[in-house]
């Protein structure tokens, strides 16, 4: 079975007409959208067919006259739906109010096969984790059984776990006074395959949430963090504070005063369901190795630590080394609570980790998350996966006269630079052409340069701003110089620069002459995206060594701050090598054991630094820099 090929919906939530724009064909799909465009509705399209698999809502959800209606309130159609189709089948899945069909009937159904594999996971998911008061205790629960439980299968697999809840729920099945075997019987399987869900959670194996947190998501400076939830058969007639409690039939108690003492009776006069309460146990570990118990997380943890907490537990869920194919991940505005460093720990958990074996399906109203993720899915070249784009409210019709009309959404396919020149290339528009040149041609050198390459300083009013593109070309000469690339192959870039990227210069473009020009560029800039692309970051301490040996044997070691943790590294004609523009001060001189602070020596380069250093004590020369870098005894390279 293929990914997902195509989304068609109608008259469902924000769209009141046919909507069929968004192929996938089987891609990743990164989409931005404002609040009220349409995007949620998207999401949840997917859902709510997927969802069917579980508990078929279609006749309330596309009945216009029902309170849970999810028809588009300006639709003038009867036969509101959502479909979708996988790429390599003409099977269509779809949801309406004549409940799920899938047509035409294939041999094997997919659908609820692949529900127990896909996640969604939205702002409202990670709100209701944490949305207690102070003097509340954190039941997940609720969180639970409304978005977790409906995707995992029970062990034999014959049942969704909510299933067996919805079950329970409908009522004390008796044969006249007594409770049947049944019955019972059902709420010991749910309390039986919640427990093995709450062990996945808090087990000690790389993908438990402990682990994804402490891993992916704890900044290095922060403390490590326990986190695990709690299940027990606790059987307290009144619940305590901050205890846990198993599905169970029984009587419901209250508390009264009888004759000046506390004392507790039955509510009612017959048993009643009381529900679970799922606890959650957040421990931090100490400076002194002990384990110190938060008894209220909400209050003791910032928003950004409770999010990373929740999707800590979430992920713990997902078994990606066993995800079928055609399994999504779908993800709307979930990061809105967090910053920008901690949006991109959670992205580099979904690159690395999530990515490999699921589709993802991001939805964002953040346009620097959609900017920022595009980006760093470009530069892992990684964008011929994905699609990118926009979905807005349009309010004028298709008449020549765009008539005004109820508003409804239009997507916009966000193509590359280098793919709309491309496009605009083979159609001969070389005017466009030229324009989405130079916004490739600028991209290529913001991810090329280093900061002080892109930026300059008003040495008047102390301002920084940013170069214009002629200066940025006009460095590339002494840029490969010090990277030691080789520069004849971006030589003419100055030339090309100023007849095929200067906005003005767009003229005789019937011109064979300007036709071979763009290629000639378009070729140049190719060459130097793959450059860009070469260069790549690691994490490092921010206070290094280089470890030299003289030529009589000595040992010596030049302790350096780089005032980093971040080292960039390029990667050129099959070999590593450390950015020439990485800055660093020389502190420390260790020569055979012994050490020898120094006045704080700054160096615009880690290579005049080296250079400087292997002439003073008569090293030798020809070593690659990275080969003889660590990091507090481990060689840099080895983290490449």
């Amino acid at each position: 079975m293929a990914s997902i090929s195509k989304i068609t919906i109608d008259g469902f939530k924000a769209f009141p007409n046919r909507f069929e724009d968004i192929n996938l064909e089987g891609k990743n799909l990164l989409l931005y959208g404002e609040n009220g465009s349409g995007k949620s509705s998207i999401y949840y399209a997917l859902h709510c067919l997927l969802q069917s698999q579980v508990v078929d809502k279609s006749a309330i959800y596309f009945d216009p006259n029902a309170s849970e209606s999810l028809v588009n309130k300006d639709t003038n159609k009867n036969d509101a739906c959502v479909e979708i189709q996988f790429t390599g089948s003409d099977v269509k899945y779809r949801i309406s109010h004549n409940g799920y069909e899938e047509t035409p009937k294939p041999p094997i159904s997919i659908l609820r096969e692949l529900n127990s594999d896909c996640v969604f996971i939205n702002h409202k998911f990670l709100f209701h984790f944490f949305s207690f008061s102070n003097s509340q205790f954190i039941d997940l629960f609720p969180v639970f059984i409304k978005d977790i439980l409906p995707f995992i299968l029970t062990k034999d697999e014959s049942l969704f776990i909510s299933q067996i809840y919805t079950e329970v729920k409908k009522g004390v099945e008796r044969k006249g006074t007594r409770i049947t075997k049944d019955y019972i019987q059902k709420i010991g399987k749910f309390n039986d395959e919640l427990q093995k869900v709450i062990k996945r959670v808090n087990s000690d194996k790389p993908e438990s949430a402990s682990t994804i947190y402490n891993k992916y998501f704890r900044d290095n400076e922060d403390r490590q963090l326990k986190v695990s939830l709690l299940y027990d058969n606790n059987i307290d007639d009144i619940p305590k504070d901050n205890t846990s409690y198993w599905l169970r039939l029984g009587y419901r108690y209250q508390q009264v005063v009888v004759a000046g003492y506390l004392t507790k009776e039955i509510v009612g006069n017959k048993k009643e369901l009381l529900n679970p309460v799922i606890c959650l146990r957040i421990e931090e570990k100490q400076e002194d190795g002990t384990w110190k118990f938060i008894e209220k997380p909400q209050s003791y943890f910032n928003e950004a630590k409770l999010t990373a907490i929740a999707l800590s537990i979430r992920f713990s869920l997902i078994d990606t080394a066993n995800a079928i194919d055609g399994s999504f991940m779908a993800l709307d505005d979930m990061l809105i609570s967090l910053d920008m460093s901690n949006r991109m720990k959670v992205i580099d958990f979904l690159m690395k980790v999530i990515l490999p074996q699921y589709k993802l399906y991001i939805f964002t109203h953040d346009k620097l998350l959609y900017a920022s993720l595009k980006k760093r899915i470009q530069i892992t070249n990684q964008q011929n996966d994905w699609l990118f784009g926009s979905i807005y409210l349009h309010d004028r019709d298709n008449s020549i006269d765009f008539r005004k009309c109820n508003p409804y959404p239009i997507f916009i396919e966000d193509h590359d630079s280098v793919l709309k020149a491309r496009e605009y290339y083979v159609i001969h528009d070389y005017p466009a052409c030229g324009q989405q040149l130079r916004k490739w041609c600028e991209d290529i050198l913001s991810r090329l340069y280093p900061d002080t390459l892109l930026k300059v300083i008003d040495n008047r009013t102390g301002k920084t701003s940013d170069n214009i593109l002629n200066d940025r070309i006009g460095f590339l000469k002494e840029f490969c110089k010090n990277e030691s690339i080789e520069y004849s192959d971006f030589m003419n870039l100055k030339i090309y620069k100023d007849n095929i990227l200067n906005a003005v210069s767009h003229y005789d473009v019937s011109s064979p002459i300007y036709g071979t020009e763009i290629l000639s560029i378009m070729k140049i800039l190719a060459k130097l995206d793959q450059l860009a692309n070469g260069f790549k970051t690691i994490k490092v301490n921010h206070n290094l060594g280089i470890e030299l040996t003289t030529d009589n044997g000595d040992l010596v070691t030049i302790c350096i701050d780089i005032r980093s943790n971040k080292l960039r590294i390029l990667e050129y004609q099959g070999s590593y090598q450390i950015s020439f523009y990485t800055k660093c001060i020389v502190n420390k001189i260790i020569y055979n054991g012994i050490h020898i602070e120094l006045d704080a020596e700054a160096y615009n380069s880690i290579y005049e630094a080296y250079w400087y250093y292997i002439g003073f004590y008569g090293c030798d020369s020809s070593i690659n820099l990275l080969d003889i870098l660590q990091d507090h005894g481990t060689f840099v390279r080895s983290y490449l």
